[in-house]
């Protein structure tokens, strides 16, 4: 009885702990994103400051309404919402002078997906 319940935790914790990931790679570059845990994480090779106005610019092309925007030298965050009123946060950290990680909360890879399309053609 308790190896059942030993193994029965066990499977738990390895399937909790391997979530679902989906890894999008753009082929026409060398960018890659992963989705995981509703979070979309990727990484630009450009500054924070540029990654920022390109995110913002994405934001009023896909037609989001911003809630919050907030902005220093080192992590910017904006919070937005979309038609359905699903919040959106997209939070960028400048990794180096020259690359920022960009990471985009959303409910569904497809949304996420797109979102991150519009500021990576938008740099």
């Amino acid at each position: 009885m308790v190896r059942r319940i030993v193994l029965t935790a066990l499977l738990a914790v390895s399937l909790i702990g391997s979530g679902c990931t989906t890894t999008m790679i753009n082929p026409g570059t060398d960018s890659s994103a992963t989705y995981r845990f509703g979070v979309l994480t990727a990484e630009e090779s450009r500054d924070i400051a540029t990654v920022y106005q390109a995110a913002e610019s994405s934001i009023a092309d896909l037609g989001l309404s911003v809630i919050q925007k907030v902005k220093d030298e080192l992590e910017a965050k904006i919070v937005a919402r979309d038609a359905q009123d699903k919040k959106i946060i997209i939070e960028l950290v400048s990794m180096t002078a020259s690359t920022t990680q960009v990471k985009i909360r959303v409910g569904s890879p497809d949304k996420a997906r797109r979102i991150y399309q519009t500021i990576h053609d938008k740099l």
